[in-house]
């Protein structure tokens, strides 16, 4: 084989893998609430970055997926704790490691009660949005979430509000 050809044959092998992985692994994720301060993710399912700070979209758990008419959602936050984390409540304060956040208060009352835990369990993560009232790992309903519910993780990317496409695509 001529040496011109081998030039081309590497990165176009290397173009179709990539293709390929982006294809059958990737996903892109649009933010639809407040609860992350992002609009979009890259994500992937294989291979899962399950560490703090990656973002993760996790199956919801079972209590809330009857409230959706049996659509396919997820619950998307950032891992703020892995198995054996320590996790302290104080009040209405609810931490994992040194990240803590506050229980919302409605007439003075927690909206839903905190998980009570002092370490996130074995094969298991904690999550938290970044909005005040996020849906998460602080309250009992959500708890520590299995890390075989989490579908993909990934980055944050930039994109536009999903409210402001609209106006792009006119």
């Amino acid at each position: 084989m001529r040496r011109a050809n081998l030039i081309w044959i590497i990165p176009t092998a290397i173009s179709c893998v990539v293709i390929f992985y982006v294809l059958a692994f990737g996903r892109l994720t649009l933010n639809a609430s407040d609860s992350l301060d992002g609009n979009a993710y890259a994500m992937v399912t294989w291979p899962l970055d399950l560490r703090p700070g990656t973002i993760a979209a996790i199956k919801l758990p079972e209590v809330l997926r009857d409230k959706f008419d049996g659509h396919e959602l997820y619950l998307t936050k950032r891992i703020v704790g892995i198995a054996g984390d320590p996790v302290s409540v104080n009040g209405n304060t609810f931490c994992v490691n040194d990240t803590c956040v506050e229980g919302q208060l409605k007439d003075g009352k927690l909206v839903s009660p905190l998980w009570q835990g002092t370490e996130v369990p074995e094969g298991m993560i904690a999550v938290f949005g970044d909005s005040f009232d996020s849906l998460d790992s602080r309250y009992a309903v959500i708890g520590p979430r299995p890390v075989d519910d989490v579908i993909a993780t990934g980055i944050e990317i930039p994109f536009p509000h999903w409210t402001e496409l609209g106006d792009i695509l006119k």
